[in-house]
């Protein structure tokens, strides 16, 4: 067995996370990680995590908020207060396997310009099923998870660089994640990991995923609450991160891609979330012109290169409609050939 690597320090996010902790600390301690590196930041829990902790680990730190912002001032704490290189960031609700930290710090070592490791994220109750891999972020800003719920066995064994990576469990270079501006606190919850990863990418870094490297994440599905967040936050991210020629140029395409949301919205019941959405988008757009500043501070590479166009993710209860399924192949075929035009010519570079 691989030591624990002796510049990696291990920041834990948890609110209200105690019935999943202990077994998180134990998978640590199985990975042979000295108890002393782990920093658990406990977000404004109720549920009497800080007095376990004090009781049962008493050589972790930890580190408490007063209230609950979300998971990113958490995570902000846990790399800006680790006094080592590299910083394991993992969810409360996330298992590392014995290796798992070893491996991503050995890729990272041997090749600088990787800033984050990347492990496989598979499902807890399942674990030969994956979550997440082989992340991008399409150009009209929703995610791509090429293979979630596919067999792990599927995915191979070869190593590969992705532009986006769920922050449920990562290994960071410190010093490159303060330097893109660390997590953005503003999003509360909701594309704020694809965000951070993407400036990571933007500023001209690699994020490697490792398939032998694993986490096992206790997934579960997430509530309508969240609708407001993932619609606001979204435009948060494009406003302050794409290049102006690139809102300019897939205008058509969202001028396509609202009215469908919005409808979709409508016929769950929930039209109302989008409009206080705009609203609280609204709230945000005071802090763009600094926003955007940081991006060209840090940009190395355009948006060409980092945006992609493949297949959307579709709730579980939507794509079961056979009409939906349908109308949704036919839409990702126009996306694509939209963004192969764009990106040969207007985008071309």
């Amino acid at each position: 067995m691989i030591p624990f690597p002796a510049d990696v320090d291990v920041a834990i996010v948890a609110y209200n996370n105690l019935e999943v902790l202990p077994a998180t600390l134990a998978a640590l301690a199985g990975a042979g990680c000295p108890p002393d590196r782990i920093t658990v930041v406990d977000v404004a829990s109720t549920d009497g995590t800080g007095d376990w902790l004090a009781r049962e680990c008493p050589a972790v730190r930890v580190r408490r908020l007063s209230r609950n912002d979300g998971p990113s001032p958490g995570r902000n704490v846990g790399i800006t207060e680790a006094a080592r290189r590299f910083v394991m960031l993992l969810d409360a609700d996330v298992r590392v396997q014995p290796q798992t930290v070893q491996r991503l710090h050995e890729v990272m070592i041997a090749s600088p310009a990787i800033k984050v490791g990347s492990p496989i994220v598979v499902h807890e109750d399942r674990p030969d099923v994956i979550q997440y891999a082989g992340g991008s972020l399409h150009y009209i800003c929703e995610a791509i998870n090429p293979w979630l719920d596919r067999p792990l066995a599927d995915r191979g064994t070869k190593a590969q660089d992705i532009s986006a990576a769920p922050t449920c469990g990562l290994l960071l270079d410190r010093q490159a994640a303060i330097e893109v501006g660390l997590f953005d606190e503003r999003y509360f919850i909701g594309k704020e990991d694809g965000d951070f990863t993407h400036r990571i990418c933007l500023a001209g870094y690699r994020i490697l995923e490792l398939p032998e490297a694993l986490v096992l994440h206790r997934s579960r599905p997430r509530g309508t609450w969240l609708f407001y967040y993932q619609i606001r936050n979204r435009w948060h991210f494009m406003l302050k991160n794409y290049q102006w020629r690139t809102l300019i140029a897939i205008l058509p395409c969202l001028m396509i891609h609202e009215p469908l949301q919005l409808l979709v919205l409508h016929l769950q019941g929930h039209s109302r979330v989008y409009w206080k959405s705009v609203a609280g988008l609204l709230g945000m757009l005071p802090a763009l012109p600094r926003d955007r500043r940081l991006m060209r501070r840090i940009r190395k590479v355009p948006d060409s290169r980092l945006l992609k166009s493949d297949a959307l993710i579709v709730r579980g209860d939507l794509s079961r409609n056979a009409l939906v399924r349908f109308g949704k192949g036919g839409y990702e075929r126009f996306l694509r050939g939209y963004w192969r035009i764009l990106t040969s010519t207007v985008l071309a570079g």
